[in-house]
């Protein structure tokens, strides 16, 4: 279905019709320049825009997928089954002490720890096929407090959607996928501090409204 024209065009003869789209395609090209040029500008002006991008969001996960199920030992030889967390917020790493980046990102998952464990939010380490000794002696050295679990063959690792390490997930209440972090993130940052407990606020409204 065509569209009325929103302007009149006054005829124009070949030549002139052809000059005019290569002067619009030159400046259209110097306009693509332009604004690459300005892009440049801006990420010199600010060197922290690029890393707060990355490293201060996480991706929604549209369609909530729930969370493989998993029954794991931690460190100090406890069970833990993530079904037995349905009902809180939890958070889950998937780690190891021979990545770098996991082991950047550690303390700041510590520190993200502590400001959101009074509001009924967990936190658990999975650390993939490593060295129970290993882990424990770097939880150790770098004060980790919340649990870490072993998956020593990596077998609980395969059943969730990533492929490289760190990998962080957020489950809300039903056990379902809301919020996915590939790579390091600064956990203890406002913004992601913020997104999970709303997260939690939010399964607090519901168990209020389903009481009553």
């Amino acid at each position: 279905m065509s569209h009325p024209s929103q302007h009149s065009h006054l005829p124009v003869s070949h030549s002139s019709m052809t000059a005019d789209y290569g002067m619009r395609g030159m400046i259209s090209g110097l306009l693509i320049l332009l604004s690459l040029s300005l892009a440049t500008i801006a990420s010199a002006a600010d060197p922290m825009a690029a890393y707060k991008m990355r490293h201060y969001q996480l991706q929604t996960l549209k369609d909530k997928p729930l969370a493989p199920v998993f029954s794991l030992p931690s460190v100090d030889g406890q069970i833990h089954d993530l079904s037995a967390y349905r009902g809180q917020v939890v958070v889950v790493n998937f780690w190891s002490t021979w990545c770098a980046p996991c082991r950047k990102e550690m303390p700041s998952l510590e520190r993200a720890w502590q400001r959101l464990k009074s509001d009924r939010i967990v936190v658990l380490g999975i650390a993939i096929q490593d060295d129970p000794e290993m882990v424990r002696r770097f939880l150790q050295e770098r004060e980790i407090s919340f649990p870490v679990l072993l998956d020593s063959d990596g077998k609980v690792a395969e059943t969730w959607p990533f492929s490289g390490i760190p990998a962080t997930f957020v489950l809300d209440k039903e056990g379902r996928i809301i919020y996915r972090a590939l790579g390091l993130r600064e956990w203890d940052s406002d913004s992601i501090i913020l997104k999970v407990k709303a997260l939690a606020l939010s399964v607090e409204n519901s168990s209020a409204t389903s009481a009553k």
